[in-house]
């Protein structure tokens, strides 16, 4: 396993931020195209939500893939429902057994239990626990919030145990 570095994570975010609204669509479309399972595992997971929320977490999905391609500077090969499903099944499981557990301890699990990628874990919790925009005037609610952990945890987990399978 490879980890991705945090200038890695930060220089991607970097670059993500000044992409033109164009770039950005036909970039979202490239990354359907390499991974059809995810984005589709995003589009139906967050159709529900505010519009808002649901581009917000689509634009740190994109963020965290986008990661990963630059980090294995290589196509990465494309994530199973199966291996999906696995992790959100996982980190399901993992969110459920800490429903009653005090913040405290439960930043310490997840300082152990996320080190699989540590520096796109601290971009994804960062992202979300920091996230306010106050000119929109959005402010991702305690149920949005692990809402949205739990799916991108899983897009993390999904894309970290493929990359695991490729052979270098």
């Amino acid at each position: 396993m490879e980890i991705i570095t945090e200038d890695s994570v930060t220089v991607t975010a970097i670059e993500i931020s000044e992409f033109s609204h164009e770039r950005a669509h036909r970039e979202m479309t490239s990354l359907a195209n390499i991974q059809p399972n995810l984005v589709a595992f995003m589009v139906e997971f967050t159709q529900d939500l505010d519009q808002e929320v649901s581009a917000l977490a689509l634009f740190w999905f994109f963020n965290i893939c986008r990661m990963f391609q630059q980090a294995y500077r290589r196509p990465l090969k494309q994530v199973s429902n199966d291996t999906i499903f696995e992790c959100y099944e996982s980190n399901e499981s993992l969110i459920d057994s800490l429903e009653h557990t005090h913040d405290r301890f439960i930043e310490r699990i997840a300082s152990i239990q996320l080190s699989d990628q540590p520096y796109v874990m601290q971009y994804l919790v960062e992202s979300l626990f920091e996230q306010v925009d106050e000119k929109a005037g959005l402010e991702l609610t305690e149920d949005d919030t692990g809402y949205l952990f739990l799916l991108l945890k899983t897009v993390v987990d999904s894309l970290n145990n493929t990359t695991d399978e490729v052979k270098f």
